[in-house]
């Protein structure tokens, strides 16, 4: 991975650092799952369940991205996603559902890095 391409990832919200870790340096294998992120449903779902106003459904899902964006080490957007689960788990829905905007645009700009970085 070059300098350009790790601070590409780093501006959109990786951790390249503990990625890499996680992924015992093996760069390749971290591609391959942050690409698999790009395709991935689970932000798509929680934005379903807040829409539907699930408050049950908004909490598996949002527990689901949670665990996801942690193993790849997607540091704001597991923030984001660790605190809105806390809220759901509490049935602070109107709470957690307030919380979308930045988790929207912290999956955004995830998302707009791995592209940058990856391709589509």
């Amino acid at each position: 991975m070059t300098a350009d391409e790790k601070q590409k990832l780093e501006a959109g919200g990786v951790n390249v650092e503990e990625a890499m870790q996680r992924f015992m340096n093996n760069e390749k294998l971290l591609e391959r799952f942050l690409k698999k992120f790009v395709v991935d449903g689970s932000y798509n779902d929680l934005v379903k369940a807040i829409e539907e106003k699930d408050c049950d459904k908004a909490f598996t899902q949002a527990h689901t991205l949670k665990g996801v964006t942690g193993n790849l080490a997607l540091a704001k957007l597991h923030d984001l996603v660790n605190r809105q689960t806390d809220h759901l788990r509490g049935k602070e829905f109107d709470t957690a559902a307030a919380m979308m905007a930045e988790v929207t645009k912290s999956y955004e700009e995830v998302i707009g890095a791995i592209k940058g970085v990856y391709g589509e």
